[in-house]
């Protein structure tokens, strides 16, 4: 079961919201809008008739008022408890006339009554707090002001996981701790601090982190889930910004509404990457796939002429430079079918720019080499032999530079659009942006419909992002894998679009 936050959007981030009867930490620096996604997330218990406690280590109730006086928060509506509790010098029962740290309101008032107070340790906040349960909801706001309890980090995080478990537990409350966001390197009387969030998003259940950032010469804000164990979350970041209710998080979609994404995609063969471009490639669009020069395109490339043929569609290929002539017949041979028949039944053109293929067929173009091959003609011969078959379109953009210009490459992309390209007809353009110029390559990826990018990492992993796509997870990056078997290639899942999981709702340790 899942808990709505109080945002339309973080909860679709979430996959319906948080994990119900589990802690979360928000982190975050100061003014990034901790406090203030807290609150939102009890008003919206409060909207739906649920008890809620609001706990403060840094606020007075008239201060969160205060700060909270721009929103449509209420924070005196009766299913609403507001508290606090701070650590000031004074003296306890135990200490007589001695001063040590005591448990206090941040009002003022005495745990114990008199003139003592009880000591700030655990047991002592815990049989304060358990005067309100049950709840269900909760905020602590925030952990930092509990870092006096122990006397070191590991003291420090057992006894917040003695508090997550008794919210959970014994309150059966779905709960949210705030926290300052670390500062790496920072330094306190020559020794390393660690922040109040390092030491609890251990023991919670999940972590959002809040930050802004400048863009433009503008500071925003931001929200990523870092982790939320059992949710198919999204991983992307999206931005954040203050309205009257609370925090937006935007955006909702990144790719356009259902009735502005064409409706017919060819499949790629691959079911991870289908999930991830909402289909596939639209049918009638351009594909454009970057690599690196390290990760390989060639499994990509290998099932979309796989699906094309499949399809139905005729295939033009103009082919990498780095997939020799043996591999690339070998390849089609196996996957796709016989080379030599494909080529004289009109079913397979290709186009040799880099002239290294040795013999010359039917439907075997080589530019370089005849001049009666330019590429205008080619790719007219080409129209004219395919009949009333729809084509699909491969073009190393690489392998055409020995015979055509950048100038000469933009004018062919467009001669062939306005004049050979028919309704179903899908191109797929790829290359590695480092072997060419800024602005040829920025041509390309301005005139596609959709836009992946794959690379790999120094630690030998690959990935792909979805950048430029009128439907599916745009911005997602996702794990490449290769398999033993048919496709030869796994695109990890983008969040919500595998089979669910069954989430236990079960309330054991954290």
């Amino acid at each position: 079961m899942s808990v709505p936050t109080g945002s339309e959007t973080l909860d679709s981030i979430l996959d319906g919201g948080l994990p119900e009867g589990r802690t979360v930490l928000v982190t975050g620096g100061p003014g990034t809008g901790k406090s203030t996604l807290a609150m939102q997330f009890l008003q919206a218990g409060i909207d739906r008739g649920e008890e809620c406690l609001y706990i403060s280590t840094e606020q007075t109730f008239e201060e969160l008022s205060d700060a909270f006086a721009d929103f449509a928060f209420d924070l005196h509506d009766d299913d609403l408890t507001v508290t606090s509790i701070h650590a000031t010098p004074g003296q306890t029962v135990e200490n007589g006339d001695g001063r040590e740290l005591t448990l206090e309101t941040l009002e003022g008032g005495q745990m114990l009554g008199g003139d003592y107070s009880a000591p700030f340790e655990a047991k002592y906040i815990t049989r304060y707090l358990e005067q309100f349960a049950p709840a269900d909801r909760v905020v602590l706001d925030s952990v930092s002001g509990l870092s006096a309890i122990g006397e070191n980090q590991d003291v420090f995080r057992r006894t917040l996981l003695d508090f997550i478990r008794l919210l959970n537990d014994e309150f059966d409350a779905t709960a949210l701790f705030t926290a300052e966001e670390s500062q790496p390197g920072l330094m306190q009387d020559d020794v390393k601090t660690v922040a109040a969030s390092d030491a609890v998003q251990f023991n919670t259940h999940g972590v959002l982190r809040l930050w802004r950032e400048n863009v433009g010469g503008d500071y925003h804000r931001f929200i990523e889930v870092v982790k939320m164990r059992g949710v198919d979350h999204d991983t992307r970041v999206h931005e954040v910004s203050f309205t009257h209710e609370g925090l937006r998080v935007a955006p909702r979609l990144r790719t356009h509404p259902g009735e502005f994404v064409p409706g017919d995609h060819m499949s790629t063969g691959i079911p991870g990457l289908d999930h991830l471009m909402g289909g596939g490639i639209v049918r009638g669009g351009t594909l454009l796939l970057e690599h690196d020069g390290r990760a390989s395109p060639h499994s990509i490339l290998t099932n979309l002429l796989v699906e094309a043929r499949d399809g139905g569609s005729a295939i033009t290929i103009v082919p990498p430079v780095e997939l020799p002539p043996k591999r690339l017949r070998s390849i089609i041979d196996e996957r796709i079918g016989d080379m030599e028949e494909l080529l004289a039944n009109d079913q397979l053109f290709l186009v040799d720019f880099a002239n290294i293929w040795e013999n010359t067929k039917r439907n075997v173009f080589k530019p370089q080499e005849h001049d009666t091959d330019n590429p205008a003609s080619v790719f007219r011969t080409v129209d004219d032999r395919r009949g009333d078959q729809s084509m699909f379109t491969v073009l190393n953009v690489e392998a055409q530079l020995p015979v055509l210009d950048d100038d000469e490459l933009r004018q062919m992309r467009f001669w062939e659009e306005e004049n050979l390209y028919r309704e179903g007809d899908t191109t797929m353009y790829l290359f590695n942006p480092a072997t060419l110029d800024d602005e040829l390559a920025a041509f390309y990826e301005n005139g596609s419909w959709q836009t992946l990018k794959t690379w790999v990492t120094d630690n030998g992993l690959q990935y792909i992002e979805l950048q430029k796509s009128p439907s599916g997870y745009m911005g997602s990056t996702r794990l490449v894998e290769y398999i033993e078997d048919k496709p030869y290639m796994r695109v990890q899942q983008p969040p919500g679009a595998g089979p669910r999981r069954r989430r236990s709702t079960g309330r054991g340790a954290q």
